[in-house]
This record gives C-alpha cells, sequence and structure tokens, in this order.
C-alpha cells in the first residue's frame, strides 16, 4: 500500500493480495479504510469497495491507470528499491 499510495496508482485487490502473499477475500477486511488504502480496488469498477467519498483519495482517478496483474506490480515495486 506505501508504494501504491507513493505513486498514486490503484492496483486490483487481486494484485494486491497475490503481492502481499494473502487470500484475495481477506484483503478486505484487514485493512483500514482511508485514503492511503484506497488504492487497492475492484477489477471492475475500479473503486474501493464499500469506501466513502470521503475515504478515499482525492488523487484516485487522476489517471485511468489501473495495475491488474502480480508480476507488474511487483516488477514496479522491484525497480523503486
Amino acid at each position: 500500500m506505501d508504494f501504491l499510495d507513493r505513486h498514486r496508482t490503484r492496483a486490483t485487490y487481486r494484485a494486491v493480495a497475490d503481492a502481499a502473499g494473502v487470500p484475495h477475500r481477506s484483503l478486505g477486511g484487514v485493512r483500514e479504510r482511508c485514503w492511503k488504502t484506497s488504492w487497492a480496488v475492484n477489477a471492475n469498477t475500479g473503486e474501493p469497495t464499500d469506501y466513502t467519498e470521503q475515504q478515499k483519495n482525492p488523487d484516485l482517478r487522476r489517471t485511468d491507470e489501473i495495475i491488474t496483474s502480480v508480476d507488474d506490480l511487483i516488477r514496479r515495486m522491484k525497480r523503486e528499491s
């Protein structure tokens, strides 16, 4: 989530969960709903599930890009380190 927040980039719940090594469905239940976690989004809607507008980062829709692949997400994270 830190990486996504720093880069102001959305990624699907599946990509984030796979990168973190946790079950996809558990991702929604273990995180706090706030600006920083709003970068993880539903693949169909491009929006974080069950977030109010106040809980979403104001930059959330600044680009149409959404990382959908765990491989792409990990590759980008490795480039940064």
